[in-house]
Formats: C-alpha cells, sequence, structure tokens
C-alpha cells in the first residue's frame, strides 16, 4: 500500500529535489503559490513554495525505497513523528493537488486606493490610484486647484 511522507529539502531547493525524485520513479509533489508584486517599481509575478523547504513523496510503507530517497540531491532527510516517518492523509495531498493556489499579493495597488507620491515634483502629496501605465508607471489622481489632474508617476514614487 502507498503512503504519502513529508520530507525537508534543502533551502530553496523543491524543484531540484522533486525532479530527481521522479527521475528515479517516485511521486513527488509540493504546491505552489503564485504571487504578484512590484520590486524596484516593475510588476513581477513569481511562483514559491506554498510551504517552504518542504515536499510530499508517495512511497510503499513496506517496501519503499526510504535510503534513496533521503541519499537524492535537495533532500534533507524525512520529517518523522517519534521513531515512524510523518504520513500525510491522502485526502489532504488530493485537496492541494486540485485547489488551484492562485494568490494575489496586496502590495499592487487596486483603483480608489489613496496613495503617497514622493518625488521631485511631488512631496509627500496624497492621490488616488487609477490605473497601471505600462510595467513602471501608474495613473493616479491627484488634486490640484479643487480639480482631480491625471498624473503617470513612477511606480518607485509611490506608496501605499
Amino acid at each position: 500500500m502507498e503512503s504519502w511522507y513529508l520530507v525537508v529539502c534543502k533551502p530553496k531547493q523543491e524543484e531540484r529535489a522533486k525532479t530527481n525524485l521522479q527521475n528515479q520513479g517516485i511521486e513527488a509533489f509540493y504546491p505552489k503559490l503564485t504571487t504578484e508584486r512590484l520590486v524596484k517599481g516593475r510588476r513581477t509575478v513569481k511562483q514559491t513554495a506554498l510551504f517552504p523547504n518542504y515536499l510530499f513523496i508517495c512511497l510503499e510503507s513496506k517496501n519503499g525505497n526510504f535510503s534513496a530517497v533521503k541519499n537524492t540531491r535537495g533532500i534533507g532527510g524525512f520529517v518523522s513523528y517519534g521513531a515512524s516517518y510523518q504520513l500525510v492523509p491522502e485526502l489532504i495531498i488530493s485537496q492541494l493537488k486540485n485547489e488551484r493556489l492562485h494568490t494575489i499579493e496586496s502590495k499592487i495597488p487596486k483603483m480608489g486606493d489613496v496613495m503617497c507620491v514622493n518625488n521631485d515634483s511631488f512631496s509627500n502629496i496624497q492621490a488616488i490610484y487609477k490605473e497601471p501605465d505600462g510595467d513602471m508607471r501608474s495613473i493616479l489622481l491627484i488634486n490640484l486647484l479643487n480639480q482631480k489632474i491625471e498624473v503617470s508617476i513612477d511606480n518607485k514614487d509611490i506608496a501605499n
């Protein structure tokens, strides 16, 4: 009977460990999380492990090649509970595999958010976020002389 086990990977080597295990014919899995954020004023989308440094593997409970898993590049070892390796219920694995874990971080402003602008032209001026203007800039509404004026500003010059 096959069971799912939890293993610890070396830092940032989940994908390497997964590939090496799959090359040995061992089913391996780790859920990924997609995040979107502003980095140096640019919108970037990045996939990271939902559980950093952990990997789920499927092995035969009695005849599984546990020593091969422990000696695989990228693997640190099994997570154990007392003297036995940590089992993961099939229900949890199936839910993690079926879920589309795409969450967008709240660092990206949304229409109507109040922002603070701080650059050469405007110093600590409050503005309302309207929309992105390419990858590096955003369009904001600034209140000048009791009128809302659209201004395109570098993303690095605005903050929540």
